[in-house]
């Protein structure tokens, strides 16, 4: 899947060196590692790959402010970053914010869309190793 090169840069630039602050369970291998399984799972979805990319690279940027509610603050921080207007319209934008608000596993209720549901399940670890060593991290 191809995602827009400006973007991926400016992704690449901008938002995973934020992970750095992050604990070791939540850092940019965790975020690759979920947009990889986003791409993987999309197979079936057909969803927009920009848009699903910036959603899984930004679905924890907010742990190290908030953990409690890092799902509330990674989505605003999203919502806020004033570049990702030159890529994505005001609706884009408000259906990945709900996204990243809908993708932590422990609250209640199914996610509102598409990405929010392959969020969700790409962040949910099946490969025991990637769990265990989260776990450990953690």
């Amino acid at each position: 899947m191809k995602v827009n090169r400006k973007l991926q840069k400016y992704i690449e630039e901008a938002v995973f060196p934020r992970y750095e602050t992050n604990d070791e369970a939540h850092q940019i291998e965790h975020s690759k590692y979920v947009i990889d399984r986003c791409f993987k799972l999309n197979k079936k979805a057909n969803a927009d790959v920009d848009m699903l990319y910036v959603i899984a690279a930004y679905h924890d940027i907010g742990y190290s402010i908030d953990y409690k509610n890092h799902e509330k603050v990674s989505a605003q921080m999203m919502y806020d970053d004033a570049t990702l207007k030159k890529f994505f319209n005001e609706e884009q934008r408000l259906t990945m914010k709900e996204a990243i608000e809908d993708h932590r596993a422990s609250l209640d209720g199914e996610p509102r869309n598409i990405y929010g549901k392959l969020l969700s399940s790409a962040d949910r670890n099946v490969d025991i190793d990637e769990s265990l060593k989260r776990i450990y991290l953690y």
